[in-house]
């Protein structure tokens, strides 16, 4: 059976609209939304006050990729515009994000349209 991130760690998140760096509590990016969420796990990460391109770049030194995907691991995810996008993995093939059509939401990163454009998943390197 997988892990799956507890939903009383992202459920009251659901519905809440994206905003352009947002930060919460009650508008967020994507960036924000996993920020928000390794907070409510007990994971502190730097404030990336930019934008994905900064956290994306960070990907490489604080960031361990990982081919087993665990609940609360980040997706990164190739887009158009912006050109990258990044998810937070809920277990069972789900992910929680943050994007300008839908606000914050749980979709299945491993079927359409995610699933060929996934760049790899991420897990904060804890010490």
């Amino acid at each position: 059976m997988t892990a799956k991130l507890p939903t009383s760690t992202w459920l009251d998140l659901l519905g809440k609209p994206y905003a352009d760096k947002g930060r919460g509590p009650d508008a967020f990016d994507c960036v924000g939304l996993l920020l928000e969420i390794e907070r409510r796990i007990g994971n502190a990460l730097p404030n990336y006050k930019s934008d994905i391109h900064e956290l994306a770049l960070a990907l490489a030194g604080t960031w361990e990729r990982v081919n087993d995907p665990q609940p609360g691991d980040g997706i990164l995810i190739r887009s158009a515009c912006p050109p990258w996008h990044i998810g937070v993995v809920c277990g069972a093939g789900y992910m929680i994000h943050a994007h300008p059509q839908c606000g914050v939401s749980r979709e299945r990163y491993n079927a359409d349209p995610w699933h060929k454009r996934i760049e790899g998943f991420y897990r904060w390197k804890r010490e």
